[in-house]
């Protein structure tokens, strides 16, 4: 349960992320400004914690793959 929370709460930080260094890449209009690359850093960041954060639900077993066509004994 808090697994799936925390999976959540990073895909949305990670939008918000995104959509905040769209805000300052249109607001700085080509100024030399690194506003906007600290942000996508921060979203650059924000993904890969969420990867990790889903390949160890995988790995654990709290995350299943539940797709019709995988088969775990084939």
């Amino acid at each position: 349960m808090w697994l799936k929370l925390i999976i959540i709460i990073l895909f949305i930080s990670n939008i918000v992320a995104l959509g905040s260094a769209f805000f300052t890449l249109l607001a700085d209009q080509g100024q030399s400004s690194r506003r906007t690359a600290n942000r996508l850093i921060l979203r650059v960041t924000l993904a890969a914690l969420l990867i990790i954060v889903i390949a160890y639900g995988v790995w654990s077993g709290e995350l299943r793959i539940s797709s019709p066509w995988y088969s775990p004994g084939v």
